[in-house]
């Protein structure tokens, strides 16, 4: 509760304690309102005896509410525990309300008349409740307008931050850019929170204020330890609780026989197959692969825990649960530990969400080996990182953060347009000293360079050429500006093609379009964002599916939810303002970061669900700080101090970075990021080539279960014998196979049964074994094979592994393609 902070208390306690009789009084009338709800009801048979009970309590409240405020206008009437009336009005309101919800959507089918006969009742006592709260504090407390003016400044600027904001919101609403699909890649919004979880959320987040302002002083070891500890044991807990059999149907992870693990597909199955060819001594398939620290990060899951697929996802899912935490200690750095901690819960809902949902729509989780929650997390270290190099502007902040910049572009290439963004606001955090923030600008450049060199040049030697990502990766930009053929990525040739040269030509032939698309693709993440906030939809209950409205979401909105939409953006407006004048533009970190990113979307032409996930965040992290900041606010006018509710500013004086701050050790600084950048290309040592037999050895293999046939069989202009790992194994019946977009061949749907799997040795092969049966083929053994090769796969007519020998067809029958 809150501490008694007024110097007079007596005189507060006399100057509200005139609203007693009135609020006896509006408390009676109210009850009559409750009243004519309950009688409102419609009933068959007239009252029944529980009804009746029903209006018999809401008489006594009428009865009682006219008896004490006619009593309470008597002279010699003095009511002094304000503290106890406090308590048991919150509780009561607590109570109240946690009691129609659970009534309303614990079990609707069952609970629902009870829930329409009761709800008066409880809607009354919930008003009760907040009433006699707002009271009790006027009475105990008094009113202090002179501490809530202390926050003047922060809605000063958050007022010019929403009128920002709904000028943006406007030009949406009448342009309908941002809204209308681009003919290029265009998806729904990601997930959102649920209404209970943002509740939830917030009021966990207001109790750690309360705390934070009744105690002298929020514990260290509470801040620092606990609380982030508590987070990470949330999310882990939670997240780990949702089997992965929720993965059934999901486009990157189906599960089926013959092994029933959640075996990854797609995006998922390119990083999770390029990662093993470390273990296989084939190195990514002498390519370059795209987000090469991930890709590595997967082969070292896979050399703890082989193929064992349920516990690769578990440890993943581990290091990920660190994204709540990361976020609390921003929304603690930049606002309050309460904003961090209602941050941090949003994300875990959020997550837990995900991971309900990964049957029945597109996600992007924890659990699922994509790129885009990984960058979430790098970005949220990232920005503190960033917090932490603009507090300090020394040369140790300074290499440190541009080393751990580089390590973000061996993630997700395209952060790399994040830097100009915190560049530009860097100059003003050195107060707009250009000579400082230049030297700053350098020294950061050198160690992200020497970050990113070793990798570089492992692609140098590969391709002649100083690039990050494989061609393939760059095609996909390529193909994007054209009217039309967009993600072709046979419009692309490598040897002759500059994506540059597209990019610059098309734009200048084009410019009103690219300016639309690039725009929209913008404003489309940042909208994306703003839905991860819960809009008013259809709720079934809390054990009932959850409804993905958004999925559905056509860029139009019912005018309640319009409204709530402002209302959000109003808190958002607040968040950023109180992050501004706490911390100035080093509150503006996580903007930036997300400013930065959005545009690297736009100018991919890509957005929505899982591309806007690695900054969706900072939209609920300033909502978070918005309304923590509101709450605040409500506690300094009934008597909280400034100083308790609000940590002082974090912004430092910019100092010039001198070369007599260096030190020796800041050597060994570089050279541990430019080892760190350098695993990917290391790791490629790592293992021996594993498949080195011959064509002679390979058939001196088989020959014991097909001597004769074998010579014949390859003799064939299109057969061929190989060794390798089996990968993906997956049983399908006729006409059945992914359909998804783009599906992998072995995995097309086609009109007869078999088996299907990819073959990795020093290339991919798609394999198909067409049979009736479910056989036990495993994931990941050495097999060797006998096969023909088909028009788009390698179908396969024998097979060998574990010391087990499989047929499809007899060997000397013709390979037709």
């Amino acid at each position: 509760m809150l501490p008694i902070q007024t110097i007079n208390p007596e005189k507060d306690i006399k100057t509200f304690s005139f609203l007693l009789p009135w609020f006896f009084f509006a408390a009676a009338f109210e009850s009559l309102f409750a009243a004519a709800a309950l009688l409102w009801i419609p009933s068959e048979n007239g009252l029944s005896a529980a009804r009746l009970v029903l209006f018999g309590i809401l008489v006594i409240f009428f009865v009682m509410g006219l008896a004490l405020g006619f009593f309470a206008r008597r002279p010699s009437f003095r009511f002094e525990h304000y503290t106890a009336a406090l308590i048991f009005s919150a509780l009561l309101f607590l109570a109240a309300s946690l009691t129609l919800f659970l009534l309303r959507y614990l079990d609707p089918q069952r609970m629902l008349p009870y829930y329409e006969r009761v709800s008066p009742l409880l809607w009354y006592l919930l008003a009760l409740g907040f009433q006699s709260s707002l009271l009790s504090l006027l009475l105990r407390n008094g009113l202090h307008p002179q501490e809530f003016f202390k926050r003047k400044p922060v809605y000063l600027s958050a007022l010019f931050a929403f009128c920002i904001l709904f000028l943006i919101f406007l030009f949406v609403a009448i342009t309908k850019i941002g809204v209308t699909r681009d003919t290029a890649y265009w998806g729904e919004p990601g997930i959102a929170i649920l209404g209970w979880q943002f509740i939830l959320s917030i009021l966990v987040g207001f109790a750690l204020l309360l705390y934070a302002v009744n105690a002298r002083s929020l514990p260290g070891v509470l801040s620092r330890f606990l609380i982030p500890f508590a987070l990470y044991l949330t999310a882990v807990i939670l997240w780990l609780g949702v089997p992965v059999s929720v993965l059934q149907n999901s486009f990157y992870a189906p599960i089926t026989p013959p092994t029933n693990l959640p075996l990854p597909y797609s995006d998922a199955g390119f990083y999770d197959y390029l990662s093993q060819t470390l273990l296989i001594g084939t190195g990514y398939l002498n390519s370059i692969p795209p987000r090469p620290l991930y890709v590595t990060f997967l082969a070292f899951l896979h050399f703890l825990f082989g193929q064992n697929y349920p516990a690769i996802i578990a440890a993943q899912t581990c290091v990920l649960a660190l994204f709540p935490v990361a976020l609390y200690f921003l929304g603690k750095k930049l606002h309050t530990p309460a904003a961090g901690v209602t941050v941090a819960l949003f994300a875990i809902f959020r997550e837990l969400t995900g991971l309900w949902l990964s049957s029945t729509v597109r996600v992007a989780n924890s659990k699922i080996f994509t790129t885009d929650f990984p960058t979430a997390l790098s970005l949220v270290f990232l920005s503190l990182v960033f917090l932490w190099w603009l507090e300090k502007r020394d040369l140790k902040s300074t290499l440190l953060t541009g080393g751990f910049f580089g390590l973000v572009l061996l993630f997700r290439t395209q952060s790399l347009i994040v830097l100009p963004v915190v560049f530009i606001l860097a100059w003003f955090a050195y107060q707009r000293k250009t000579k400082d923030w230049i030297v700053a600008g350098v020294i950061f450049v050198i160690p992200m360079v020497l970050t990113v060199i070793p990798w570089l040049t492992h692609n140098y030697a590969l391709t002649g050429k100083f690039t990050f990502d494989d061609p393939r990766q760059v095609a996909v930009i390529y193909s994007q500006y054209g009217f039309t053929g967009n993600n072709d990525l046979s419009l692309y040739n490598h040897e002759t093609d500059k994506i540059s040269e597209k990019i610059i030509s098309f734009t200048r032939e084009n410019p009103a379009y690219v300016a639309t698309f690039l725009a929209a693709h913008f404003l489309n993440t940042e909208i994306g964002g703003l839905l991860s906030l819960p809009l008013i939809e259809r709720f079934d209950g809390l054990f009932a599916p959850v409804n993905p409205y958004w999925v559905a979401w056509d860029g139009t909105i019912t005018w309640y939810n319009l409204a709530l939409l402002i209302l959000y953006l109003v808190v958002i407006a607040v968040g950023l303002g109180a992050a501004w004048r706490r911390a100035r533009w080093l509150g503006l970190i996580p903007l930036a970061v997300n400013i930065g990113y959005a545009l690297s979307n736009a100018v991919s032409r890509f957005s929505s669900w899982r591309y806007n996930m690695p900054i969706d965040w900072v939209v609920y992290f300033y909502f978070a700080i918005g309304i923590m900041e509101i709450l605040g606010g409500a506690l300094l006018l009934f008597g909280a101090k400034h100083e308790k509710t609000f940590s002082p500013n974090c912004e430092s004086e910019t100092k010039p970075i001198s070369p007599r701050d260096f030190r020796p050790r800041y050597i060994l600084f570089i050279a541990l990021f430019m080892f760190v950048g350098a695993t990917p290309w290391l790791a490629k040592g790592f293992a021996a080539p594993r498949y080195t037999s011959t064509q002679e050895q390979l058939i001196e293999r088989v020959g014991s279960y097909a001597a004769d046939d074998v010579r014949v069989f390859l003799d064939q202009p299109n057969a061929l014998i190989v060794e390798g790992v089996m990968m993906y194994p997956r049983m399908y019946r006729r006409d059945e196979g992914m359909s998804s977009a783009h599906p992998w061949s072995a995995y097309k749907v086609r009109g007869y049964p078999r088996l299907t799997f990819l073959l990795l040795n020093s290339q991919r092969y798609d394999m198909v074994f067409p049979t009736k049966d479910l056989l036990d083929f495993p994931q990941g053994v050495d097999v060797t094979a006998l096969a023909c090769k088909m028009e788009d796969h390698y179908e396969v007519r024998a097979i060998l592994f574990n010391g087990q020998f499989f047929q499809s067809a007899p060997l000397p029958n013709p390979c037709k393609p």
